[in-house]
């Protein structure tokens, strides 16, 4: 019998996928948001709890769950406000679950935090350099580098192994949506950040749901971190033309990318 899970930011773009994904595969899922989303939001069968990470959650929350998949992170603000509710929830999280004698804590990071493939000769892989404490990448990257050295570092303290899924930008293509990286829709125009031609490794939001239920079926043997990507990267063109099939009202500019790294 599969026992419940805890999943943190259940009612963001990528961790509703992940609730509605694990509940089909029989996971009994709580989830645990910052508001408690109304009613037509909510997945059939999943349990909803209204808590702030930062402040911590009570032990009583975490009776009977059997791991935590911890997928909440800010993603607007600067500074002070991800390390609220990305670095010190993280913390928080850690601890209640360390508390609790759970011994599952899968946290989702991003695979912006590595450092800039240009600055090595090997390409990217999980032994690559974490940009640890780098404010000039923005908020967010900052935020998710600190929050994923605190679940390594603190997490052996507290006697957690946790693991880490870096996934790359994330899509939904059940129901597409421009990854942010792409570009920005302004007005009636879709502009383009790159060439056409050049590629762009993006991650499905069902191949992490997929990942992480079988991180909870083989937890004990799965890697400790894992950087993931779909299989095949897609030029740009190919993902902007995927937007424009129900965007027929965008225009679309592509800004090449010398002119990007000269702004």
């Amino acid at each position: 019998e599969k026992k419940k899970i805890l999943l943190t930011g259940g009612t963001g773009f990528l961790g509703k996928r992940v609730a509605a994904y694990l509940r089909n595969m029989g996971w009994p899922v709580r989830v645990i948001s910052r508001r408690m989303p109304p009613f037509s939001k909510r997945d059939p069968g999943v349990e909803y709890l209204a808590y702030d990470l930062s402040q911590g959650i009570p032990l009583a929350e975490l009776e009977g769950v059997s791991a935590v998949v911890h997928c909440a992170a800010e993603t607007s603000g600067g500074k002070d406000a991800h390390k609220k509710n990305s670095v010190d929830a993280t913390w928080k999280l850690l601890e209640a679950a360390a508390s609790a004698g759970i011994n599952k804590f899968i946290h989702i990071s991003s695979l912006a935090v590595l450092k800039p493939g240009g600055q090595w000769k090997a390409p990217l892989d999980e032994f690559s350099h974490v940009d640890m404490d780098n404010q000039s990448r923005g908020p967010y990257v900052w935020g998710k580098a600190q929050s994923e050295a605190s679940v390594i570092s603190r997490g052996k303290g507290l006697g957690l192994e946790a693991k880490i899924i870096r996934p790359g930008p994330l899509v939904d293509f059940n129901s597409y949506e421009a990854p942010g990286r792409l570009g920005r829709e302004i007005g009636s125009y879709f502009i383009v950040m790159g060439n056409r031609k050049s590629q762009m490794s993006v991650c499905d939001v069902q191949t992490v749901s997929k990942v992480v239920s079988y991180y909870l079926e083989e937890y004990h043997t799965a890697p400790s971190v894992l950087n993931l990507i779909e299989p095949v990267p897609l030029t740009r063109k190919d993902l902007i033309d995927k937007l424009c099939k129900t965007r027929r009202d965008l225009k679309v500019l592509y800004v090449p990318s010398l002119a990007v790294s000269i702004i």
